[in-house]
Order: structure tokens, then sequence, then C-alpha cells
């Protein structure tokens, strides 16, 4: 399978300190991948490098074939917190990276209403940050980061401010729209079962300095419900991941 990302030795230094040293990782077109690891491991250093919103210290980033030099727009990008602009309707905050782009937003109005019917708000359209749930906030930053039509999507931990029932909800939600969109997508979680339940890889990171402890297949069928974790091949999953990441330090 065509790689869409490919990472050599990359490193990352911030004066005397050594984020991550020597990561070397491949990640296949169309492939989810999920990273999980300690806190300070360097996971969003690593996806904002990816990114190109910093440059490495060493070692080089590849997306598509092409040097990572900046940010490029075939990436699409969800933080943790969903940072829409409290004065724009959901229309208009989704509209943003077209603007920013200098793209044709009135030829993007059918995308728009896809993505919008994509991830259920249909009717909000008018709505204001303010009058909107978190989860639903998130959906908005979702189509944000869908609506140029990116072949990668990079997800910084976007569930974690969410409360349990409404990040279970977006957890069937991207599973979903990555199984239609079939977009390369990967995600930073501190949640094992969020990792085993989307991922079809799990990278596990160490820190001091951030590097790959192990890299793990997760072999389940899809699609994936909720009902799935009590399976023993879930578990199973799970316990894998759970003995790597405890020799790593980690609480879940």
């Amino acid at each position: 399978m065509k790689s869409i990302i490919a990472l050599e030795d990359v490193s990352k230094r911030f004066g005397p300190f050594t984020a991550l040293e020597s990561i070397s990782l491949d990640v296949a077109e169309g492939e989810f991948v999920s990273i999980v690891g300690t806190s300070g491991c360097g996971k969003s250093t690593l996806l904002r490098l990816v990114a190109g919103l910093m440059p490495t210290s060493g070692g080089s980033i590849r997306i598509a074939d092409r040097e990572v030099t900046g940010p490029t727009d075939d990436v699409g990008i969800a933080f943790q917190t969903p940072v829409l602009l409290p004065w724009r309707n959901v229309r208009q905050n989704i509209e943003l990276p077209l603007e920013v782009r200098k793209l044709d937003v009135g030829r993007h109005q059918a995308e728009l209403t896809r993505m919008i019917d994509l991830v259920g708000l249909r009717g909000f359209e008018d709505r204001h940050p303010y009058q909107l749930s978190g989860g639903m906030q998130q959906r908005v930053a979702l189509c944000r980061a869908l609506i140029h039509d990116p072949s990668l999507v990079l997800m910084d931990e976007p569930f974690g401010a969410l409360d349990a029932m409404t990040r279970e909800q977006m957890n069937l939600e991207i599973q979903r729209i990555w199984m239609e969109t079939k977009k390369t997508i990967v995600l930073i979680t501190h949640s094992i079962i969020e990792a085993v339940f989307l991922a079809d890889r799990i990278v596990v990171m160490q820190s001091r300095p951030g590097r790959i402890a192990s890299v793990i297949d997760v072999k389940l069928p899809r699609p994936r419900s909720f009902t799935d974790i009590a399976t023993p091949e879930f578990q199973d999953a799970c316990n894998q991941v759970r003995l790597l990441m405890n020799a790593t330090g980690f609480t879940e």
C-alpha cells in the first residue's frame, strides 16, 4: 500500500531539551493510526511537525512524496479545543479554511452542505458557537478540517474535553466519516480504548526523549461498536497496548 506519510529519523530539540529522537514511521494511504503515550512524550510535537507548523531539528518528513517545509493544503487539522470564531455561525466557521486558502467559497457550497449533513448538523447552520454543545462544536471543527478535501487529517485529542457519552458518539462519528471518505487519519489520544476502537495501527511512544516504543496492529473487524468492548478480542488488544504503556509509566 502506498505511504502518504514517511518520517525518517526525525528529531526535535528546543534549546538543550530533546523532545523527539529517531522517529521513523510510514503511514499508508487510507490508514487510521492512533498515537498513544505519556504526557510530555512529544505526541503533539510530532503531529505539529507532520502538519508543517514547526520545523524538524533533524531527519525528514514527506507527505505524498513531497518534503514538508511548512503547512500544506492537503492536510486538515482538528485540535483538542474547537477554536471556533464566536462571531461566526456554523456555516461561516466551516468556510474559514476556504477563505484562508483563497478558494471560491461559492463553489464549495454543495460540499459544505454535504459535510454538515455528514456530521448531523443540519438545522444548526446559522447557530453561533455559544448556542452549541461541546460535541456539536467539535463536529463543526471536524467539518472545518475536512471542507477543503484534504487527503490527510491530523487530530490532536479532539475528544479529550468531552463527557464520556458525547466522546463515544464522536468516536462512532469519526469511524463512520473515515469509512465513508477513506481519508488517512492520524489521531493522538490518551485513551487506550479509543485508540483500539478507531485504529488500524497504534503507535506507542515513550518519553525522555520521545521515541516510538512499539507499533501494534489492530486486527478487529469493522465497523466497530461499543458492544465490542466486552469481547475477548477487544480486551486482548487493549491489554497488549496497556502492557506496553505500563512500561512507559502510563496511567489511563
